[in-house]
């Protein structure tokens, strides 16, 4: 369900530890739905019945069982991996979804991104 490397989970659990995270049962779902698809956040959690949980060290990490059957997990990576933006979090399966007419940012030209 996570995929994470040595190095992004050093970075990732440095943030928690940065941010005072005292628990580390970290859940992650959607923040936000863009013409490009969805963006994915972390958040201190507690997790329910309908909930995949898996430990990795320290951090507990809890998704929602029909976003996870969705999006196949989530791959943590390390600034690095993340062309140098921080730490980052994506789906396994990526969104197939483009920018299709649907926002001025892309000047309704159904660019795809």
């Amino acid at each position: 369900m996570i995929f994470i490397d040595d190095e992004a989970y050093k970075e990732f659990k440095k943030i928690l530890t940065e941010s005072n995270v005292e628990y580390c049962n970290i859940r992650i779902g959607i923040d936000n739905y863009t013409c490009r698809g969805p963006i994915f956040g972390v958040s201190p959690g507690t997790a329910t019945t309908g909930d995949d949980v898996e430990k990795i060290n320290e951090i507990t990490f809890i998704v929602d069982k029909s976003l996870n059957k969705q999006f196949g997990g989530f791959i943590i990576v390390s600034n690095k991996e993340n062309n140098n933006q921080g730490v980052g979090l994506k789906p396994v399966v990526q969104s197939s979804l483009g920018c299709r007419k649907c926002c001025k940012r892309c000047g309704n030209k159904g660019l795809k991104g």
